[in-house]
């Protein structure tokens, strides 16, 4: 009895088991076996609206042009060869002289150095593909070393325009004739700005070659615009790569006053001056938030200075709404903004106060 009962519980044992096992299988590995047939496809529900437009992000800064520098000495001589010119200058049939120049505009102007033509009565103006036209000086300016020359332009040829913007360390090109090497390009940076004690103007520096024959020609930028006609440069000895370049900025003012009057006259004051840093000006009684400015060591005769009133060790603050902030400042104010016969304004320290001053600015003489 007792081992049919045995029997009996291991045959339910069994029993369950296989339905356990069987159950799992259906339920796990093949669960189909509940599903009914495929019914048929539903209808498809209607398409939702279109949603509103996504705001469109701000444009990031341009990255710089990544193309070599070989690249743009190709561009800017292929864009610029045409607007360049080679000038031989004569004196009772003999030639005195070459320099550069460039076209100024379609009705035949030409821009150069004063100092490559100033010898000369007779001009001769080759052209980048050997054309050739005389040419007749209708304006100069010794003092800013300018220039024009009227010919007649041949058909192949084209003006270069006059760019007064420009940036430290950028890429630019003088095109001129090197030692009569006519149609020559080299290339460099802008080294800085406003340098001054070359000319009355504040020049432009260059590390690019510029060699006797270069002057009067331009300085072209990677846009193939002239920022600077070419005055002179320093090589050997203790210098290296050191040129100078009229900047376009005052070029512009002055060229119009050549073609039209066949001169320029520059603003002038009539002192000389000394700059004063923080250092040099702590001590002299002036107001805490100033710390720079220019000390007058001299004021010459006869000139709008003496006129005003200006005084030697007067301390120039502001000329014309601008602090004086550099050695330069003075020339570069000047030269850009004002003309003679301006009224111009000034603050000027003198015995522990500031006196606001109004001058009428002078004509600068040809020998100052």
């Amino acid at each position: 009895m007792i081992n049919n009962l045995r029997l009996i519980s291991y045959s339910s044992l069994v029993v369950s088991s296989i339905t356990l096992i069987l159950l799992l299988y259906i339920i796990i590995i093949n669960p189909s076996i509940f599903q009914g047939t495929e019914g048929p496809q539903g209808i498809q529900g209607l398409e939702g609206e279109i949603g509103p437009k996504g705001i469109k992000g701000e444009d990031g800064k341009q990255g710089q042009k990544g193309m070599p520098p070989s690249y743009y000495a190709q561009k800017v001589y292929e864009e610029s060869k045409s607007g360049v010119v080679f000038i031989k200058v004569y004196q009772s049939g003999q030639q005195i002289a070459v320099g550069s120049g460039f076209i100024y505009d379609e009705k035949g102007y030409i821009v150069t150095n004063n100092h490559v033509i100033e010898n000369g009565s007779d001009f001769v103006i080759v052209y980048f593909d050997g054309a050739m036209s005389e040419g007749e000086v209708i304006g100069r300016d010794s003092q800013g070393d300018l220039a024009v020359i009227k010919t007649q332009l041949p058909n192949s040829v084209k003006k270069l325009e006059l760019e007064s913007d420009i940036t430290i360390g950028e890429q630019v090109f003088p095109i001129g004739s090197p030692a009569g090497l006519v149609g020559s390009i080299t290339a460099g940076v802008i080294s800085q700005a406003n340098r001054t004690g070359l000319l009355i103007l504040p020049m432009i520096q260059t590390d690019a070659p510029i060699n006797p024959g270069n002057s009067g020609g331009p300085l072209i930028n990677v846009d193939g615009k002239v920022v600077g006609i070419n005055s002179m440069g320093y090589r050997g000895g203790e210098f290296e790569a050191l040129g100078f370049a009229i900047p376009s900025s005052i070029a512009k003012i002055i060229i119009p006053n050549l073609i039209e009057n066949g001169f320029h006259e520059h603003p002038f004051i009539g002192i000389s001056a000394s700059f004063l840093d923080p250092i040099q000006i702590k001590d002299r009684g002036l107001p805490d938030d100033i710390t720079s400015g220019v000390i007058i060591q001299t004021v010459r005769p006869n000139t709008a200075a003496e006129e005003h009133g200006l005084m030697k060790g007067d301390i120039i603050i502001s000329m014309g709404g601008y602090s004086l902030r550099a050695q330069h400042d003075i020339s570069y104010i000047l030269h850009h903004f004002f003309a003679p016969n301006d009224i111009i304004k000034l603050e000027v320290f003198r015995n522990g106060e500031v006196i606001n001053m109004e001058l009428t600015l002078g004509v600068r003489p040809l020998n100052q």
